[in-house]
């Protein structure tokens, strides 16, 4: 176990703010003073981190909870501030503004969300070159909108005069928020950038370092670093066990070298996936495939990530004798994994410039910038993944690549992440071409931490190619490690989770209904090991009946399996509180059905149900009181069954007994009933379509207990009292039983049905008829459910 470091978060209300200046100053900064700084970048950019490893000498890291999985944040923050030696202070630098995340998502894997994960606070960077005043009602905005955070102090930048920075810190006072710095304005300390942001540290080494040390002396200049420090270490203590990537392999052991892409024209690659790769006994040989002409001698596997080689095509073509060695590699069976930048080497051209030809398609630029976050399949089993593996990862690219003819491809993505949001349809990408599948070739970014497995199926894949001996790679893990547990009773190892996104449910299966992103079930988790399916992963459907609306009745198990989910398919009558309290990236679709109004169709319902869970996610099938009793439980645990879907019923409590008994009424008493009829009323007496006895509910002498009864209950009153029932029966109905708005209006089996319209009954209610109603007139016992409620008992009319 380890405790995290005294640490900020550097943050801003958009991008453009001056996020990466401030921060990597401010890293340069603390440790140009003597301290041990550890550089951290919320989201999958790989060029602010390299800028930050020039700052404090040590790698730069990424926090993403959609890339890396929320549950592996921390670690991965406390193995960052402690691998090589403990850090003094931890600086993490934000992504876009505060708040912003991933599209559609409801702030998922937001600089906010890492800052709620990792309990930090937060340091606001405002460009205020363009208001005064104002700054004040924007910096009180971000301050109170998420009460869970801690917005501890403002960097004014680009500072017109003193004049204007008198003027904002006295407009600032009123908000609480302490000034920690101004900037003034100074054109120098701008860092060249091109088409996707700054130019990155490998391509301008030495102007680099005169950058960040520029950066170093003007932030130490106009920033108070005590302050600073001073907040840092009033972060809550946050103690766990750190990533451990030796744990995420569980032992694997290879004997191989790979060699790994470098120099200007790959420059982007995680330290993660280095430190995986070397766990997992492989040698690593960087190579620069702009001035190497050869692979290592012993080369049993090549690794290219991301860069900018449209920049460098040229030169890249005039290395003719790498290109010929890659592309001699490749057919000989050469294990090869290329992301983005190493897909377009491995094509035949790019720009025009001869490439390495090892995948039959050309490249070349475009105005389009594609970027975002992607749920990926792989649609093959290839070196590196199984068939229906899913990964989390990113496109970030402005190149176009065009097969010739119809290749294998690689990933299979998801919708993201509705109609509303722009797109509706999934899409697929890359190439797995070669021997066995030696070449994946795409331009999906994962970040293997987040996905161990990976760097297990290439390292067993190259000490194949290297040993010619297989080395089977560990399973994958399905179940998500245990957070840290707290250090004491006040300190929470895990901070409330944002409201996980709702979105309506399409009613075609054409339509998309991807909303939020689920950690993915078989990704790997901290101290488990990875592991390679045999078959595709499956996820399993839950029923799990949600009570009568009270979020205190709800089952333990049922609570269990909420806490486990990857999706939640719920209905309008389930406790929203429980909704608000699931993990983060948890997707909700509603499949509401509002009486005589929209509805899901229950085909459609079925239908998603099995597509969730054949895309490898806990799903649970969310629905007020038992699934069972007229919630068409049994179609969705028969549809389930047929399409070969894992499916499990968790038990609810029916709202046909329990709102009754909230309301004080029991459906059965010792000389009143011996038995009691519940009928759904939602057809009327008569209709074609209706199979209920009334004659034989009338005769049974039991109580009778309605559900969907409020457009029907004329009817139904009418329907008993024409088959004998005395006029003087007791009845009471029960409107949103269980839940703090529980009302109860009380009548004769003569008269409910006008009580009800003069005091406008709404859905969702229950009527009960039958001596036992009359306890309603009563003091009603205090229960879990009604002890919050401001329930009302109104008397009969006249």
């Amino acid at each position: 176990m380890v405790t995290a470091p005294p640490r900020i978060l550097v943050a801003a209300p958009a991008s453009g703010q001056g996020k990466t200046t401030v921060a990597t100053g401010l890293m340069a900064a603390l440790r140009q003073r003597g301290l041990t700084v550890s550089g951290h970048k919320v989201g999958p950019d790989y060029i602010d981190p390299s800028y930050h490893e020039l700052a404090t000498g040590r790698r730069g890291r990424n926090l993403d909870p959609f890339l890396q999985g929320e549950q592996r944040v921390v670690p991965l923050l406390l193995h960052g501030a402690t691998v090589g030696a403990p850090a003094d202070v931890a600086v993490i630098e934000g992504v876009m503004g505060l708040l912003d995340g991933a599209v559609g998502r409801a702030g998922f894997a937001s600089t906010a969300h890492v800052a709620r994960l990792t309990r930090t606070p937060v340091l606001l960077v405002v460009d205020v070159s363009g208001a005064s005043r104002s700054i004040a009602a924007l910096v009180h905005g971000f301050a109170t909108f998420d009460q869970r955070l801690t917005v501890a102090g403002v960097i004014l930048n680009k500072v017109g005069s003193a004049t204007h920075e008198a003027e904002i810190r006295e407009a600032l006072v009123a908000t609480g928020v302490p000034v920690l710095g101004a900037l003034r304005r100074d054109a120098s300390l701008d860092t060249p950038s091109r088409h996707l942001g700054l130019v990155p540290v490998a391509e301008r080494a030495a102007a680099a370092r005169r950058t960040v040390d520029a950066l170093a002396a003007h932030v130490a200049a106009g920033v108070d670093l005590d302050a600073v420090l001073a907040v840092a270490r009033r972060a809550p203590a946050l103690t766990g066990p750190a990533w451990d990537p030796v744990a995420e392999l569980g032992g694997f052991t290879a004997d191989a070298t790979v060699a790994v892409a470098s120099g200007a024209a790959f420059t982007f690659r995680y330290a993660e996936t280095d430190e995986l790769l070397t766990a997992a006994g492989l040698r690593l040989a960087t190579v620069d495939p702009l001035r190497d002409e050869a692979l290592p001698v012993d080369c049993a596997g090549l690794y290219l990530g991301g860069g900018f080689p449209e920049v460098y095509a040229a030169d890249l073509s005039a290395n003719q004798p790498m290109r010929t060695a890659v592309a001699a590699g490749a057919a000989a069976g050469l294990p090869v994994v290329a992301e983005c930048a190493g897909l377009l080497y491995l094509t035949r051209e790019l720009d025009g410039a001869p490439m390495a030809g090892v995948l039959d398609a050309t490249a070349r630029m475009t105005d389009r910038l594609v970027l975002g976050y992607r749920e990926a399949r792989a649609v093959t089993t290839s070196v590196l993944t199984d068939a229906d593996d899913v990964v989390t990862g990113h496109e970030f690219h402005r190149t176009r690549v065009e097969p010739t003819g119809e290749p294998a491809h690689a990933w299979r993505f998801r919708p993201r992440p509705s109609v509303a949001h722009g797109t509706t349809t999934g899409a697929v990408d890359g190439f797995v071409t070669g021997p066995d599948g030696a070449v994946h070739a795409s331009y999906l970014h994962v970040h293997w931490a987040g996905h161990p497995h990976l760097a297990a199926g290439f390292a067993a894949a190259a000490h194949r190619h290297h040993t010619g001996t297989p080395l089977p790679a560990p399973r994958r893990a399905v179940t998500p490690t245990a957070l840290p547990a707290p250090t004491s009773p006040d300190v929470p190892a895990v901070v409330p989770v944002p409201t996980p996104a709702v979105v309506s449910a399409p009613t075609s299966p054409d339509a998309p209904v991807v909303a939020t992103a689920p950690t993915p079930p078989d990704a790997p988790t901290a101290g488990s090991a990875p592991t390679l399916p045999d078959d595709p992963v499956i996820g399993r459907v839950t029923l799990v009946g949600a009570g009568p609306g009270d979020p205190d009745l709800v089952t333990r198990r049922g609570l269990d399996r909420l806490a486990e989910a990857d999706v939640v398919v719920a209905d309008r009558l389930v406790p929203h509180a429980l909704l608000r309290e699931l993990r983060p990236g948890v997707r909700v679709i509603d499949v509401s059905k509002v009486p005589r109004g929209a509805f899901v169709p229950q085909e459609r319902i079925n239908e998603i149900l099995v597509e969730e869970a054949r895309a490898g996610h806990r799903v649970v099938r969310f629905k007020g009181g038992d699934s069972f009793v007229f919630g068409r439980g049994m179609e969705e645990v028969l549809a389930c069954q047929t399409a070969g879907v894992p499916v499990e019923v968790v038990p609810g409590i029916s709202s046909s007994i329990s709102v009754p008994e909230l309301a004080g009424v029991p459906v059965t008493h010792r000389g009143l009933t011996q038995g009691f009829t519940v009928v759904s009323a939602h057809l009327p007496p008569g209709d074609p379509g209706s199979t209920v006895d009334w004659a034989g509910v009338a005769r049974a002498n039991t109580t009778i207990v309605l559900l969907m009864a409020v457009q029907t209950l004329p009817e139904v009153t009418a329907a008993l009292l024409a088959h004998g029932m005395d006029a003087a029966t007791p009845a009471a109905s029960i409107e949103n039983g269980g839940t703090a708005a529980q009302r109860v209006l009380t009548g004769r089996l003569d008269d409910i049905a006008d009580v009800a319209a003069a005091h406008r009954l709404r859905p969702p209610a229950i009527t009960v008829i039958g001596d036992v109603a009359a306890f309603a007139r009563a003091a009603r016992p205090t229960s879990v459910g009604t002890d919050h409620a401001d329930t009302e008992r109104t008397g009969t009319l006249g």
